[in-house]
């Protein structure tokens, strides 16, 4: 179970990325510098925006937009990493 900081944290990074969220956005957690190597590598077109997490959170913030805002996760997403990324 999160503790009431914890939860304060999560909240302030998902409402900071609700900010960016579009209908055709893909969300994952990925650490950036395998990531971008990995959009590189195939050719990836759409804009990239990191946001650093604790690796306990990724998981929930990423099932969280998945979940209420129906946002579609990323073939790069890993579970337990440092940041999550939006692709838009």
């Amino acid at each position: 179970m999160l503790s009431a900081p914890e939860i304060t944290e999560i909240n302030a990074l998902i409402a900071e990325i609700e900010k960016l969220i579009k209908p055709t956005s893909e969300i994952g957690a990925r650490d950036k510098a395998t990531l971008t190597s990995l959009l590189k590598a195939n050719k990836e077109t759409k804009v990239l925006k990191c946001f650093a997490c604790k690796r306990e959170y990724s998981d929930a913030i990423v099932l969280h937009f998945m979940k209420e805002k129906g946002v579609a996760k990323n073939r790069f997403h890993m579970k337990s990493q440092t940041s999550v990324y939006v692709l838009n």
